[in-house]
């Protein structure tokens, strides 16, 4: 083995544990915390419903109902984005579609999306690491684009998958990013490199930025059902 093999494995491993403790911390927080902290919105809401409360109690009860009921949908919202069930169940297209959708609305941003041709059964090792590029592109043109539009495509060839994200804000220099070792843009070559892919990042300050991926479908990265 050379040692920019066993680099390259270290590197899978350790993308791999990461996703596993995100599966794992997603599992724990719809299954366990959430469900505790819905049952305590329940518990408030009958609270403040009982007979003969001074007005000024049941409306304090209730305000503190309602903040429980929306760190409920806080705790879902965060379970989905560190595993997103849709991914497993409904494909990469429909999950893509569903976090685009739900960035838009917290963030009163508008993200147009659009897909062309992508099948139902790509496989996990691809849509994973495909979504996960489009989190962190999209997350990071919300935070600091200073934008109000972000365009995001997905798109399905005979033998290539391809996703494009791009914004006309604040751009950044590429290089200068990338030696300081920024996190999410190196996590994202990464992962896209790992499927012997291209990860093509244009910006430049204050003319936007356009992140592209392109991954082969072909042979070890399609699944068996897909052939």
């Amino acid at each position: 083995m050379f040692p920019g093999d066993d680099a390259e494995h270290r590197t899978a491993r350790l993308i791999e544990a990461h996703e596993a403790e995100r599966l794992r911390i997603a599992r724990e927080l719809h299954d366990d915390i959430g469900q505790r902290v819905a049952i305590l919105t329940m518990d408030l809401d009958a609270l403040s419903r009982l007979p003969r409360l001074p007005p000024e109690v049941s409306t304090r009860i209730q305000n503190v109902s309602d903040r429980a009921l929306q760190l409920a949908r806080d705790l879902q919202a965060l379970s989905q984005r560190l595993h997103p069930p849709k991914l497993d169940y409904l494909g990469l297209g429909s999950a893509a579609a569903s976090f685009c959708r739900e960035v838009s609305t917290r963030h009163d941003v508008d993200i147009v999306f659009s897909t062309e041709g992508m099948p139902t059964d790509v496989p996990a090792r691809v849509a994973l690491p495909l979504f996960r590029v489009l989190q962190e592109a999209v997350t990071n043109a919300v935070q600091h684009a200073g934008v109000r539009r972000i365009a995001v495509t997905l798109r399905a060839r005979p033998d290539e998958l391809q996703l494009n994200v791009e914004d006309a804000g604040a751009g950044f220099d590429v290089d200068t990013v990338l030696a300081a070792g920024a996190p999410g843009l190196v996590g994202m070559l990464e992962r896209i490199r790992l499927l012997g892919g291209q990860l093509e990042i244009q910006a430049r300050r204050g003319a936007g930025t356009s992140i592209r991926a392109r991954i082969l479908v072909s042979g070890s990265n399609r699944s068996p059902a897909a052939t």
